[in-house]
């Protein structure tokens, strides 16, 4: 079915971070941003927006360095074997939270809107079985699906996008706001789930077949999936007004209904974004369980041909620690307060660090 050869193109990993950035999170961020930060919400995600995109920049002038490491081989060449080792760990800790998380907050939302009669645990065991099959077969797999489903995702979603635009009431986006530091601020553990698949650069350069231009292209990756999400934001903004977005659960999938497309297109929108959103968690925690195994193979040294005996591990982790918050509301919670700090530390602070060793080593020349 592939080529084998176990390598993908740049354009197949902007296709993978454009669905990736499009987790769960943006289900929640317009109401999350319109209760901290007013009608200046959607200026804070252009802002933040920036910022990440710095960040994913930094992550691949880190990569092109080094193109053979993964953060494993970072870690240890420059903290040394046994601090790189615990870091490493530390990091498998991070994807394997990010994978629960993400699939714990789509089954509650699958199992409120469609399946309510379904146990919650076997939805999750479901989804984790075909994550791991498309995870035994390799990064190249969620590359190439990725690649395909791009184009069956976004058009709809552009175009039931533009007629809700047609029918929302932009006066409720006046008087238009100029955010505040403190506002800016507070609205940061929002943006960590939104951005969390900026993961996949700390693993995904020794598979790239060819590098030209990646940074350059990376960013408009980032700001693509920017002005997409302000977009989102924005209009939730102009259907609800600030005060009744900061009061609505899901107002992405609630602004869907307003359009209807009966006996023309669909008549539940809002059922297409939950499929939407399917696409991106099947995609996510499938390439964070091949990381996985990625990780334990060049921690411990092992042979690339043993990798899928490690999802025997790392399925049923994810599995138990998806099942452990009591409820929604409990994951949602849990996720905000971890997930900033687990970005800030392993896409920021360790790299920062790593690149500043490299560099007083003397090892800083491009391979």
């Amino acid at each position: 079915m592939f080529a084998e050869n176990h390598k993908i193109s740049v354009r197949q990993l902007e296709s993978m971070l454009l669905l990736y950035f499009f987790s769960t999170a943006v289900l929640f961020l317009p109401s999350e941003l319109a209760e901290t930060t007013g009608n200046s919400c959607w200026i804070v995600t252009i802002i933040w927006g920036v910022v990440a995109s710095l960040v994913a920049v930094f992550l691949v002038y880190m990569g092109k360095k080094h193109p053979t490491y993964t953060a494993v081989e970072w870690f240890e060449h420059s903290f040394g074997r046994l601090l790189g080792t615990v870091f490493a760990l530390g990091l498998g800790a991070k994807l394997v939270f990010d994978a629960a998380l993400e699939l714990r907050l789509f089954c509650d939302v699958i199992s409120s809107a469609m399946l309510p009669l379904t146990p919650l645990w076997l939805l999750i065991a479901l989804m984790l079985m075909v994550c791991g099959l498309a995870a035994v077969q390799g990064c190249e797999c969620s590359a190439r699906a990725s690649e395909i489903l791009f184009f069956v995702v976004f058009v709809p979603l552009i175009f039931i996008l533009i007629f809700v635009a047609i029918s929302a009431d932009y006066n409720r986006v006046l008087p238009i706001q100029i955010p505040d530091l403190k506002s800016i601020w507070s609205s940061a553990p929002f943006f960590g789930p939104v951005f969390q698949g900026m993961v996949a650069l700390l693993f995904i350069f020794p598979y790239l077949e060819k590098r030209a231009h990646c940074g350059r292209r990376i960013w408009l990756t980032c700001m693509v999936t920017t002005i997409t999400t302000t977009v989102l934001v924005f209009l939730s903004l102009a259907v609800y007004g600030a005060e009744v977005l900061s009061g609505k659960l899901l107002p992405t999938l609630q602004m869907l209904e307003r359009v209807s497309f009966s006996g023309i297109f669909l008549g539940r929108q809002d059922l297409f974004l939950l499929w939407f959103w399917m696409v991106t968690t099947f995609l996510y925690v499938s390439i964070l369980l091949f990381f996985a195994t990625d990780l334990c193979i060049r921690m411990f040294r092992g042979r690339a041909r043993k990798r899928n005996r490690w999802l025997f591990l790392w399925i049923p982790i994810v599995f138990i620690v998806a099942l452990l918050p009591q409820d929604m509301a409990s994951a949602y919670w849990l996720r905000l307060r971890v997930a900033p700090w687990l970005n800030g530390i392993f896409l920021i602070l360790l790299p920062f660090v790593a690149l500043c060793i490299d560099a007083m080593k003397g090892r800083g020349k491009y391979e």
